[in-house]
């Protein structure tokens, strides 16, 4: 899913929710509403069900080699297994309910007159089960039924077993609301041309709210084929997974039913079926590589099918590429895509049926920003790779997470790559990516890749930074040491030995080490199943001919204690010189320390981690860095290196390895840099400086300020405010409105002025006076420096229909910039509003913990909605925690962090109580680096008045 973390504007990426600096990563979320769990009335003969082993969620033991055998699982019980699903949907979209019926095929694996399967706020309103081995022909009725809330089970019991070795049809008739949760089978709500209030129903299952919508074994490993017939209205689209295989009038009530084929075996959290009013485009692939022309089509609401095109000629070129990379074609009849107006995550997989929400995959060419339209090409890349990884082949539990979400992270960059490369996607992985990865892996609250998750309340909170972030990063590396061909040549062995079941992490390592003749199991292990990673500790021999590096857990917190210090990772050392900097070398670290040939004497400078490819930071001796920021003046390191270097020397001082004087003073080293990439991560160093030392002194405060006005004013000077040609370079546009922001947040007056004129202009009809990328940094520097005025004017452009998703989206995160507390005020109250869909509240408090003195009005606004936000979220949890990271995650003081722990002390938090952990974590470590380096930073302005 591509998707639980989302970008404030407009990365959208499961996330995985990951400060807005060029970008703010989030997770979505889902609405609220209240719906009680129906308990059916049993009869005077009904038999209670026991507390047998059979009846009860199964506390099960990974038995398989090819597991993590000390992890204990809550699965259903195994005494049936489901076969094939004949599943009858009739959503009411004026009611606003649906009604269903689903007959299961099972298979009985022990003699059993009781059934649990998955089950969550649906209306149970008759069972009977039939088999050939029962004693009648007669359907046998269930005695017993019992939904159990907590555990979102449905428990089963019949007056006759069901022997071993036989087959029964289990056939459940059920009812629901569409709920307004964006979970299992919900509304979601838009506008049509005429103004009128419009619903169409979709879907949402993963990770486990399948059992939302009808009764099932909702785990991944129960795979079945299913049969899916939708009845809906004589006008309305209906879809599924796969296609129709006829469509027929249900009586005489203008209804038809629309019954699709059989889809392959498959997990329940990958179906889906959508009923609404749709237009479509459509285009076939060119089949070269997927032996025939596979027909995709972007659905939409009506009138927005035409910004589905980017999308789809993305489309049928991703899906060729990857048939042909994987080696086996796109296993479907057909390919669809769906835009929703209400939706929790990014973008889900659902298989043949993949849906998103508009802002990732809809694009006006004319006014969508070169960023969000990037990002469309990314999260679709990201889905296809899903058709496959995840889908053909699937993670048997979700503490493999990672093998879905790491690999289509990387492959996902990899194909927009082969399509645009003019976008240089890999370069940009590496600040969007892999240095998120390594910021949340360096807390003690992180998580390894391969997480143990025991029951399904677990799993949301891995959708994360690790889960993708850290996955896609840990196969880059492993894919830059053994080689592509190696690497593909392993991955087309993993899929056709897996296809149509389930796989481990273990078999993906087998899989590689064959094709690439390397011990990848025995080297991979630690990275995925160990926390953390490693700084490398670089001395020099005082001969000049050998360097000693040392490796030891690193952690944002400052040094690991011995017992946090325990990993011995396997580090590829990539070590690069002045002499041989287009090759590096292949010397690997597996000790604490050793010892390694580098002709220090000779060479102007060394580095490790030549393209900074390794998960890992590097401390070098203060001449070797001083020698890098040479190197660095002269042009003379790669964008990749110089990305790397300077990300390295801002975390080191921040975990007090180093000082934060040695970042400023490798920051001038960067004067004369000229790529969009390398300023992003200098903008989010910076930008986090900035925030912890707004603790500090107003001179401090000033001098950082003055400080990007150094930085960024020439670089708006040296661009310009309108691009200097036709089919300008993206990067170059996005390094533009990258500019005006710095300079103009900082306080830069001609900046500011020329912002206001155009601004001014803008609002007066003169839409050309912002480029598409500009837009947003004006609307945040206009806000940020102005005040009701240019606060009503951009909130009426977020408002308006017309405009396009993600610039709205821009328009609304740009309200937090305000600096007068009443507007704080009226904008906090306006994100509860109906004005605000409830997946887009982070949006508009995302900037307001941007200016330190509105933080505490800000946690005072999650506090006192705290009962709302549980009840509007309770069926996205994690939602909460993106929540409170925002509302919590810049304070400094320990006394600060004292007092959040102890509000969330009484209250229920176990799903996402990790977010919280991590909040407090990040507060603590921030406040003890600016305890640390707040003279250090000051004596450093002090002395370098002249910067």
């Amino acid at each position: 899913m591509a998707g639980r973390r989302n970008a404030t504007q407009p990365t959208l990426l499961k996330g995985n929710v990951y400060a807005f600096s060029v970008l703010v990563v989030s997770l979505l979320v889902a609405l609220f509403l209240a719906y009680p769990v129906f308990y059916p009335t049993i009869d005077s003969n009904s038999v209670n069900i026991s507390s047998s082993n059979n009846n009860k969620p199964a506390t099960t033991m990974c038995t398989s080699a090819a597991c993590n055998t000390t992890e204990e699982r809550e699965l259903l019980p195994t005494n049936v297994t489901p076969i094939h699903y004949d599943l009858l949907l009739a959503p009411d979209l004026d009611k606003l309910t649906y009604t269903g019926k689903v007959s299961i095929k099972l298979r009985i694996n022990e003699a059993t007159d009781k059934i649990v399967l998955h089950a969550n706020e649906l209306e149970i309103k008759d069972v009977h089960m039939t088999s050939a081995a029962l004693e009648s022909e007669a359907p046998l009725k269930a005695t017993s039924i019992a939904l159990e809330k907590d555990d979102e089970t449905l428990h089963l019991a019949f007056a006759q077993q069901v022997p071993a070795g036989s087959d029964a049809t289990l056939t459940i008739s059920f009812g629901a609301i569409l709920n307004d949760l964006m979970v299992g089978f919900y509304r979601s709500a838009y506008t049509d041309a005429q103004g009128n209030p419009k619903f169409m129903a979709t879907t949402q299952f993963e990770p486990t709210d399948a059992r939302r919508a009808f009764p099932c074994w909702d785990e991944p490993m129960q795979k079945a084929t299913f049969d899916i017939t939708l009845r809906v209205k004589e006008e309305l689209v209906a879809l599924s997974n796969m296609d129709v295989a006829k469509t027929e009038p249900a009586g005489d009530d203008g209804l038809k039913e629309v019954s699709f084929n059989t889809t392959p075996i498959m997990s329940t959290y990958l179906l889906a079926f959508v009923v609404g009013e749709l237009e479509y485009i459509e285009a076939t692939t060119s089949g070269k590589h997927n032996g025939r022309a596979i027909p995709c089509r972007i659905y939409t609401t009506p009138g927005k099918s035409e910004k589905g095109r980017f999308a789809l000629d993305v489309t049928v070129k991703v899906l060729e590429y990857y048939a042909d990379v994987f080696g086996i074609a796109y296993p479907l009849p057909k390919l669809d895509q769906i835009a929703i107006n209400d939706f929790e995550a990014g973008a889900m997989e659902n298989w043949g049926l993949i849906t998103y929400r508009e802002v990732a995959l809809l694009v006006d060419e004319a006014n969508t920003s070169s960023r969000a339209k990037q990002q469309v090409a990314y999260v679709v890349s990201h889905e296809l790779a899903h058709q496959w990884f995840g889908n053909l082949v699937t993670m048997e539990w979700w503490s493999e997470l990672w093998l879905n979400e790491g690999f289509a992270t990387w492959v996902g960059t990899l194909a927009v790559d082969y399509v645009f490369p003019e976008y240089h996607v890999w370069t940009q992985f590496l600040v969007d990516e892999f240095q998120r990865a390594l910021a949340l892996d360096a807390l003690r609250s992180s998580h390894p890749i391969q997480v143990p998750v025991r029951r399904s309340s677990e799993i949301s909170q891995i959708f994360d930074a690790i889960s993708y972030s850290k996955g896609g990063s840990a196969i880059r590396m492993l894919s830059s040491y053994i080689g592509l061909d190696s690497f593909f040549k392993g991955i087309r062995a993993y899929l056709q030995k897996h296809k149509y079941a389930n796989a481990s992490t273990a078999n993906l390592w087998s899989a590689l080490s064959d094709a690439s003749g390397a011990d990848v199991t025995k080297f991979m292990a630690l990275w995925t199943q160990t926390i953390g990673y490693p700084i490398l500790t670089v001395t020099e021999a005082e001969d000049g001919s050998k360097i000693q590096v040392q490796q030891n857990r690193y952690l944002s917190a400052g040094n690991a204690t011995d017992a946090e210090d325990q990993t011995l990772w396997w580090v590829p050392l990539g070590i690069s010189t002045s002499e041989t900097k287009t090759q590096n070398s292949s010397d690997v670290l597996t000790s604490r320390e050793a010892t390694f040939d580098v002709n220090v004497s000779d060479a102007k400078w060394y580095k490790l981690n030549k393209d900074t490819v390794g998960i890992y930071r590097v401390k070098y001796p203060p001449g070797a860095v001083s020698n890098l920021a040479k190197a660095i003046s002269a042009g003379e390191l790669d964008i990749n290196d110089r990305i790397g270097i300077i990300a390295d020397s801002a975390s080191l001082a921040s975990s007090g390895h180093s000082s934060t004087s040695d970042f400023l003073t490798l920051l001038r080293a960067y004067d004369k840099e000229t790529e969009f990439v390398v300023w992003q991560e200098i903008v989010l160093r910076i930008d986090a400086l900035q925030s912890v030392w707004g603790a500090g002194s107003e001179e401090v405060r000033n001098n950082l300020k003055d400080l990007c006005c150094k930085l960024f004013s020439p670089l708006v000077k040296r661009l310009g405010w309108e691009p200097t040609k036709k089919g300008e370079d993206s990067l170059v546009s996005r390094l533009r409105a990258l500019a005006i922001r710095g300079a103009g947040l900082a306080g830069d007056k001609d900046v500011i002025d020329e912002v206001n004129r155009r601004f001014s202009a803008f609002f007066a009809g003169d839409k050309s006076v912002f480029t598409t990328d500009t837009l947003r940094t004006a609307f945040a520097v206009a806000v940020r420096n102005g005040g009701r005025n240019e606060f009503e004017k951009v909130k009426s452009y977020y408002l308006d229909s017309e405009n396009p998703a993600d610039q709205k989206l821009a328009a609304l995160s740009c309200l937090g910039f305000t600096t007068d507390p009443a507007l704080i005020d009226e904008l906090l109250e306006f994100a509860l509003s109906d004005e605000v869909r409830n997946q887009d509240v982070h949006q508009a408090i995302v900037a307001i913990n941007t200016y330190g003195a509105h933080r505490e009005r800000l946690w005072k606004w999650y506090r006192d909605n705290y009962d709302l936000l549980v009840g509007r979220y309770r069926a996205s949890m994690n939602y909460m925690g993106i929540l409170v990271r925002m509302s919590i995650g810049e304070f400094i003081g320990d006394s600060k962090a004292s007092e959040v722990e102890s509000y969330f002390a009484d209250k229920n938090t176990s799903k996402f109580q990790r977010v919280i952990d991590q909040s407090l974590e990040k507060i603590r470590s921030n406040t003890a680096w600016y305890e640390k380096d707040k003279d250090d930073v000051s004596e450093w302005f002090a002395s370098n008045k002249d910067l």
